[in-house]
């Protein structure tokens, strides 16, 4: 019955490639990245999970990170006004999760400077570095088995955004797929 009433639902996945971060969602798109993060750690093998990130009992909390830094002036390359640059840097794919405190370490800095540091976090944040795809055999055969369009940046721009929120509609309908028991 659940299954039926699932394949039912017209609700789209496509809906995630255009989700960003307003006002009123901070506790979602941390509920959201935490599940995502928890999801590609569990299934390259490691111990973290959803509570890892969402609610780390006895250890440092995790808040949302931008990629981007708030400096319209520096991607003035890619966008005319303003407005424009804030909604693309509210995309879910420009947000990760990271410790507090390694956050505000980040102040402001440009992606080119923080990119390095990334590769002490978690997958889903390592995975914006070239070194995460070499000798990391768990993780370059995770995003295979389940057909997840990984890739490093080694700078980030507006496509670089786009494609990661396309990576996280892949995550979200593998994580959300609801295959029906055999009987």
């Amino acid at each position: 019955i659940l299954a039926k009433k699932i394949d039912e639902m017209d609700q789209p996945w496509s809906g995630v490639e255009s989700f960003r971060w307003h006002g009123m969602n901070r506790h979602f798109i941390k509920f959201l990245l935490s599940r995502i993060s928890g999801y590609i750690d569990e299934q390259s093998g490691l111990s973290s999970d959803f509570c890892t990130y969402f609610y780390n009992e006895g250890g440092k909390p995790f808040e949302i990170e931008h990629v981007w830094a708030d400096k319209f002036e520096e991607h003035q390359d890619e966008f005319v006004q303003r407005h424009e640059f804030s909604d693309f840097r509210a995309m879910l794919g420009d947000l990760v999760l990271l410790p507090r405190g390694t956050n505000q370490s980040y102040n402001a800095q440009p992606y080119a400077t923080k990119q390095p540091h990334y590769l002490k976090e978690n997958l889903l944040v390592k995975s914006l570095c070239a070194m995460t795809y070499q000798n990391n055999p768990n993780f370059t055969q995770m995003a295979k088995r389940l057909k997840l369009p990984f890739r490093h940046h080694d700078e980030f721009k507006k496509t670089d955004i786009e494609a990661r929120q396309k990576l996280y509609r892949a995550i979200c309908e593998r994580i959300w797929a609801f295959e029906a028991p055999r009987t």
